[in-house]
């Protein structure tokens, strides 16, 4: 009897998901709550929501969604997600695959009947992966196109690369995903994710247009120095919903606070089995690939230092943000939506994360994007170019107070040389990023690039080392260091 119930009792843990807790105190939710609160003053417009070990902490908005009529954000703010949307397109799929409606190792012949020879091999989890060889787009956001006219253009565009091969982001890959599912399901690809994924997950702000939005809660999104874009209903659309070139791959509609339901959702089987959400994260990997660090299904999937797994999204158009991470192995969840893209903001759920997992560690309040600011920035990027990197040093030194260079503006200049082969420059100005921002990993990641370019392998190295060093979770600085050291 004593066997029995041991065995009962071993049968009963190993069938319960054993998670680890994150070594929280009430202190670090406040500095949290604290830095989001600076970063308002500094510029960010947006939601944040951070749940710890399995609880939902802070859930709160910042800036305005709405400048002109001074209508702040909240938890309650709509936004456009952008390719966040991809997550909800993957798990449609093997929603369908659970019913036997589908299978992800069937080729698109089965669904489309002008494939080429050499598209004629695609799978869908080819498409689900990226690795179909299909181009990122063949047509703006919201250029009008009709079914007919969006198939016969991408059957025509030319591969990047060999199917199933090689990882090469495609947007339409996923808007090909909409059509299976609506030929699959016989419903409009809103109708069947709201039937078979938001509805059981509670989720009934989150859509296209099926829930008819408080257009009073849909944040006006922004360009630079605050320009209007507008609302993404007010843009042109194929009826009720998105043209093919961003249905099935971006534009969705939602929350923090409905994501946070979403994520909820996937801890449960409620929506997908045990064996569909393996798949999700952990589907069949390429040659020479380890499950490490992949892109599966609509989700980026990284193996932390921890031993755990962090599963991430973010989408842009480049006016709204949004940015999805989930430590699922440690209940613990970071979402960020954003009317203003903006590189101080955009990776705020890695800093955060960084703040929830090291108690040491001190994030460094953004420089204000603004024009002083930008003008500045691009006077030190003429200095370094015609007067030299000790020059620009000097000026640097002695800048007016409340006036500095902005990272990602000499991050692009930089690039900009490098794409035009003048490595001496790119360097000098990545130099110059690196004096001006002794603590950013990326910083250090680019000059280790331009380095490379160049062919100065040490050096190289070295960049990319200290760039490591900064963020252990750099994985580009990992890979190009263990190509470098071959």
């Amino acid at each position: 009897m004593a066997g029995i119930l041991l065995t009962f009792a071993l049968t009963i843990l190993l069938s319960c998901q054993v998670f680890a807790q994150v070594d929280h105190t009430a202190n670090t939710t406040r500095r949290i709550e604290g830095y989001l609160s600076e970063l308002e003053k500094v510029g960010f417009s947006g939601a944040v929501l951070l749940e710890i070990n399995g609880k939902n902490v802070i859930s709160k908005g910042y800036g305005y969604r709405n400048l002109e009529s001074k209508e702040k954000n909240t938890s309650n703010t709509i936004y456009d997600i952008g390719s966040l949307t991809k997550q909800f397109t993957a798990s449609a799929i093997l929603r369908l695959e659970m019913q036997g409606k589908l299978r992800t190792s069937d080729t698109i012949t089965k669904y489309f009947h002008t494939v080429p020879s050499d598209k004629s091999t695609i799978t869908i989890h080819d498409l689900l992966r990226h690795q179909s060889g299909l181009p990122s787009t063949v047509g703006k956001d919201y250029d009008p196109i009709t079914e007919v006219d969006f198939i016969d253009t991408v059957m025509k565009a030319p591969l990047r690369s060999i199917p199933g091969k090689h990882f090469s982001y495609s947007n339409i890959g996923y808007s090909m995903l909409a059509l299976i599912i609506e030929k699959v399901s016989g419903q409009s690809y809103e109708q069947y994710l709201y039937e078979n994924l938001w509805k059981p997950a509670g989720m009934e702000t989150t859509g296209y247009s099926r829930p008819k939005f408080n257009p009073d809660l849909i944040a006006v999104g922004y360009g630079k120095n605050n320009v209007a874009w507008g609302k993404p209903t007010s843009k042109e659309w194929n009826g009720n919903e998105p043209y093919l070139h961003l249905k099935g791959n971006g534009g969705i509609l939602s929350t923090t606070e409905e994501l946070y339901k979403w994520h909820k959702a996937l801890m449960t089987d409620k929506i997908l089995s045990k064996e569909a959400k393996q798949k999700l994260y952990h589907p069949k990997i390429r040659e020479n690939e380890n499950e490490s660090h992949i892109y599966a299904y609509g989700w980026d999937v990284f193996k932390t230092d921890r031993n755990t797994f962090r599963v991430w999204h973010s989408g842009t158009n480049n006016i709204f943000y949004s940015d999805f991470m989930r430590f699922i192995d440690e209940e613990t969840t970071f979402i960020m939506m954003s009317n203003e893209s903006n590189r101080n903001f955009d990776r705020l759920d890695f800093v955060l994360a960084k703040m929830v997992f090291d108690k040491d560690y001190e994030p460094v309040l953004p420089i204000a994007d603004n024009e002083t600011n930008q003008n500045y920035s691009r006077e030190i990027f003429e200095t370094v170019l015609k007067k030299g990197l000790d020059e620009a040093k000097l000026k640097y030194e002695s800048r007016p107070s409340k006036t500095n260079i902005l990272e990602d503006i000499l991050n692009a200049k930089g690039y900009e040389l490098l794409s035009q082969n003048k490595y001496d420059e790119a360097i000098a100005v990545l130099t110059m990023n690196i004096i001006a921002f002794p603590k950013s990993s990326n910083a250090f990641d680019s000059l280790g690039e331009a380095f490379m370019s160049k062919g100065d392998k040490a050096s190289a190295i070295e960049n990319y080392e200290i760039s490591l060093q900064l963020d252990p979770t750099n994985g580009n600085a990992k890979d190009m260091l263990q190509q470098l050291k071959k």
